[in-house]
């Protein structure tokens, strides 16, 4: 019997803003902050931050600063203070995550990105390919940068809106994260589980404990749609 190997690839029509903070490096981004920017002799390398990056507020914003090189209204620099404000939700600075986020939303809302038409939003495909006893799948991702920024933009925004009292303009962005749509499905249920278990937290704080229990319930049965492997 023939061993069967898989291979996966992916295939980027485009390159991806930032790693968001995930420790993701896929190719091409190697100069894109929260990849492979490291300081090298930093101490400290916390496992909250991108995979062998420390998480210290100098390291981000000495990227915030390289990046901004690159254009105040370009992709890499809005990508930079995103890494930036979920670094500072991750120590806890609230405040700092609050102010640098919506600086990072406000460049976009000024028209430093566009949405993506609808006739350009085009999901991710599986291609496989056989031979010589191996079976090899190969992504294709187009990226909507407009989309995928706000998808990573919206949910530490609201965090530190919510750690912050500023509870108008964390359901306001809540209500933005919920309508932002894209093609593709699992990141989209994803960002609505997100959006629906935010609204949740928010409703709780905000004392409407029925419209707390709904959207909880809504994060709830979105999460029960996605099968174990």
């Amino acid at each position: 019997m023939k061993q069967i190997l898989l291979a996966i690839t992916f295939t980027l029509l485009a390159q991806p803003i930032f790693a968001q903070g995930r420790g993701e490096v896929p190719p091409g981004t190697q100069d894109v902050p929260g990849t492979s920017d490291a300081m090298e002799g930093e101490p400290g390398c916390s496992s909250s931050g991108s995979e062998g990056m420390p998480d210290t507020d100098a390291v981000y914003l000495k990227l915030v600063s390289k990046a901004a090189k690159s254009g105040l209204k370009s992709q890499l620099y809005i990508g930079s203070l995103i890494d930036l404000g979920m670094h500072y939700n991750r120590v806890g600075k609230s405040a700092q995550a609050c102010a640098t986020l919506t600086k990072a939303l406000a460049i976009v809302d000024a028209g430093a990105l566009k949405p993506t038409p609808t006739s350009q939003r085009v999901p991710d495909k599986i291609i496989e390919h056989h031979g010589d006893g191996t079976v090899s799948a190969e992504v294709v991702h187009k990226p909507m940068p407009y989309e995928e920024t706000l998808e990573a933009l919206f949910p530490p925004l609201v965090d530190s809106e919510i750690a912050t009292n500023k509870f108008v303009s964390a359901e306001m962005h809540i209500k933005r994260q919920i309508k932002l749509a894209t093609a593709n499905g699992v990141s989209g249920k994803i960002n609505l589980m997100s959006a629906y278990s935010q609204y949740a937290n928010l409703c709780k704080k905000m004392k409407r404990t029925r419209e707390a229990a709904i959207y909880q319930k809504k994060a709830d049965d979105i999460n029960a749609t996605f099968k174990g492997l």
